[in-house]
């Protein structure tokens, strides 16, 4: 049985975990993002503990994932991949016909395994992207 759950939340409630993860030593406002109060945000939750976040950005007919994350104790549970259902959801059910994300090139298993298309690669992150129109996932 799965001890956790994941429910849309305001932006503020992911914030603690993305700063621990993406700027430990730096400042929250280094993982605020311009738009995050008109963004929509999903926060896995183990008890009372955000242990996962992943915040979505709308421009046009596409959206894109900023700030995807896992808690390193929670990670290989299922919570990122649960994490991206309920994007595709959301994204399917607002007629997104698009879902991008930049992520480092390591991901990338991931990323395909969850039927995104390798793109562009800048450095050590690429672009990857799912066209929801064909999506089989949901």
């Amino acid at each position: 049985m799965t001890e956790w759950y994941i429910e849309q939340v305001f932006a503020a409630r992911t914030w603690k975990l993305r700063k621990e993860i993406f700027s430990p030593e730096g400042k929250l406002g280094e993982v605020m993002l311009d738009g995050d109060f008109e963004g929509t945000h999903f926060a896995a939750y183990d008890g009372n503990e955000v242990v996962g976040v992943l915040s979505l950005i709308c421009s046009a007919d596409s959206y894109t994932i900023h700030f995807f994350a896992v808690a390193p104790p929670a990670r290989l549970r299922g919570i990122g991949t649960a994490l991206l259902y309920y994007a595709r959801l959301f994204v399917r059910t607002f007629k997104g016909r698009y879902l991008l994300v930049e992520a480092p090139h390591e991901q990338q298993h991931f990323w395909e395994k969850n039927g995104f298309v390798a793109g562009t690669q800048n450095g050590a992150v690429r672009s990857y992207s799912l066209s929801l129109a064909n999506d089989l996932m949901l």
